[in-house]
């Protein structure tokens, strides 16, 4: 009898063994390794950047998984862009793999790799993105056309001509060509000042983003957009403190003013639209990728700047106007603008 019951208890556990064996869930499931890839083409710039890093899985916490280098980035990564006209294949590039400074935080910052090549890029041609991973683990491949015929024509590009910006009840005007494969444009204004105190000089910069627009129309046409003076100055005054005493401030010159547009193509709105902050109660966003074999983004964008100087009246108005008498700058017929009028 007792050794029935020694039977049936070593049956009943191994009943429970198989049982619970058959019943447990790896809520991670079966690893997949994705490669997430970006690169931005932007033929305004020396440079021409490539991402590579993996997504990860496992059983820790993410936050010390990231701490991790090896759970982001691949062994072995080669990366092309091949540029073809008229479906033929003209050249191809072969990215170096560069080391970048990365503050610490959430993700490892002992290895930060990104691939970078300059490249004379053709404004008719397409770019093919190939990234070669672990030897051929995962090809990830994307492409994209160029954004070209981008100009700025308001401000003028004339440097002696200042720009006006003092009737606080007005606009001020600035006006662009949209080139070809652009969709979505924003305009950063930044205002450069310095400030003197005890023979030290320190500058100073007030970056301004204007709202977005969207092309709509075919071709290449000038467009308008407006930012309001009043709003010019309500920056100033809002962004600038009040000065020590005994210092002394100065718009720089001649680059008082910095246009900058900024255009992308229809892959790089979407992600962008995509990836914004949500403002509603719907916090789920869709994905987005164009890439094939990978997750991610290839796309182009243009960056074009047009950098003013400011006129002695609007110098008067941030001397000595309603909205920034108080902020510690100097006459506009100081001899500091004298050589710039």
């Amino acid at each position: 009898m007792k050794r029935f019951k020694i039977i049936l208890s070593l049956i009943s556990f191994f009943l429970l063994f198989i049982f619970s064996c058959s019943t447990d869930v790896n809520v991670n499931g079966e690893w997949d390794d994705i490669p997430i890839v970006y690169c931005v083409l932007d033929q305004s710039a020396e440079y021409q950047y490539v991402k590579v890093n993996k997504s990860f899985l496992g059983n820790k916490p993410a936050s010390e998984m990231a701490q991790h280098s090896d759970s982001l980035f691949y062994k072995k990564v080669d990366v092309y862009i091949h540029e073809y006209v008229n479906t033929y294949k003209t050249r191809t590039w072969t990215f170096e793999p560069v080391e970048i400074d990365k503050e610490e935080g959430y993700f490892a910052n002992d290895k930060n790799i990104i691939w970078r090549q300059k490249m004379d890029m053709k404004d008719d041609a397409v770019y093919k993105l190939e990234v070669n991973i672990n030897d051929g683990e995962h090809i990830v491949t994307g492409e994209t056309e160029l954004i070209s015929g981008i100009s700025i024509t308001m401000p003028s590009g004339v440097a002696a001509l200042p720009v006006e910006i003092r009737h606080y009840n007005g606009n001020s005007e600035y006006r662009y060509y949209n080139g070809e494969n652009g969709k979505v444009y924003q305009m950063c204004l930044t205002f450069n000042y310095f400030e003197v105190y005890n023979d030290d000089t320190t500058y100073y910069s007030i970056p301004w983003v204007q709202a977005k627009s969207y092309k709509t129309t075919e071709g290449n046409s000038e467009v308008s957009g407006y930012f309001s003076v009043a709003a010019f100055y309500n920056l100033l005054q809002s962004n600038i403190p009040a000065p020590r005493e005994g210092a002394k401030r100065y718009v720089k010159m001649p680059e008082s003013l910095v246009y900058n547009l900024v255009v992308g193509d229809e892959n790089y709105m979407i992600y962008m639209d995509i990836t914004e902050p949500s403002s509603g109660l719907a916090q789920d966003k869709p994905a987005f990728t164009n890439l094939n074999d990978g997750f991610g983004l290839m796309a182009s964008r243009y960056n074009v700047y047009r950098a003013k100087k400011l006129d002695r009246y609007t110098l008067d108005s941030i001397h000595r106007g309603i909205y920034t008498k108080n902020l510690g700058f100097v006459s506009p017929f100081d001899d500091y603008y004298r050589p710039y009028f």
